[in-house]
């Protein structure tokens, strides 16, 4: 079990410091266009990545076998979404904070 307990602490705590990392990017050298852009493509990307998930937790639920050599795959694409998700919303999140300052646009939150 201690085994098994590391591993999550160590994933919680990645997943929090890649977040952390990502809040400490500086947008200001982007333009309006940019942070559009960086705004749609974060969030549509987070929506993707979500989607993705579903679909992989429905094909779970309904009993559909992952072969063997596909668990390792399967395993990658989670823990590669568990860190993108929070960085794409933080991204997005960021883009509109910094729309918002410049007093260009009215922004909408992500919740």
């Amino acid at each position: 079990m201690t085994n098994t307990e590391n591993s999550t602490a160590f994933t919680a705590n990645s997943v929090t410091v890649f977040r952390s990392l990502i809040e400490g990017l500086d947008l200001s050298h982007f333009g309006e266009g940019q942070l559009y852009d960086l705004s749609a493509l974060a969030s549509e990307s987070a929506g993707g990545l979500c989607q993705g998930l579903l679909c992989l937790s429905e094909g779970l639920e309904n009993c559909e076998v992952i072969p063997p050599e596909g668990i390792a795959q399967v395993s990658g694409y989670l823990k590669a979404s568990a860190h993108l998700i929070p960085v794409l919303f933080e991204l997005c999140e960021q883009a509109n904070s910094r729309l918002l300052r410049m007093n260009k646009i009215t922004a909408y939150p992500m919740n």
